[in-house]
């Protein structure tokens, strides 16, 4: 009998575990594009500038915590940190082309928290830059 039990609260504490984690990954930000796909460019054209618009979904204020670039030749940033419920904001992408060949695909994440767990949105820039 102590056996189904112990199976059971095991079965118990393993679900409500889930529904914790759950609960605590509700995203805070939505990107209205997560992918900016530039195509293909000479890499004399650069440097490719894009922007990802996002908004704050939470009932809470959110701060932006972090933007970062795991590449040395993209460079990102947020210009506003605090974000009301509703408010919107541009995060920019600014990829050097200058030492770029073939196809390129660059992520960069942005951590936001409305005071709970801190949320990563993960973007990238892609495309194809070729040497003439």
């Amino acid at each position: 009998m102590s056996l189904h039990r112990g199976i059971l609260l095991s079965i118990l504490v393993w679900f409500v575990a889930g529904a914790v984690a759950s609960a605590q990954t509700t995203p805070v930000l939505r990107f209205e594009q997560k992918v900016f796909d530039f195509d293909t460019l000479s890499f004399q054209n650069g440097p490719i500038k894009a922007f990802f618009e996002c908004t704050n979904i939470s009932e809470n204020p959110v701060q932006i915590l972090e933007v970062r670039s795991y590449c040395r030749c993209l460079q990102v940033r947020c210009g506003k940190k605090l974000l009301q419920p509703g408010e919107k904001a541009t995060v920019e992408a600014e990829l050097s082309t200058e030492r770029l060949n073939a196809r390129q695909e660059h992520r960069f994440t942005v951590l936001a928290s409305d005071g709970g767990e801190v949320m990563t949105n993960s973007l990238k820039l892609t495309g194809y830059v070729r040497r003439d």
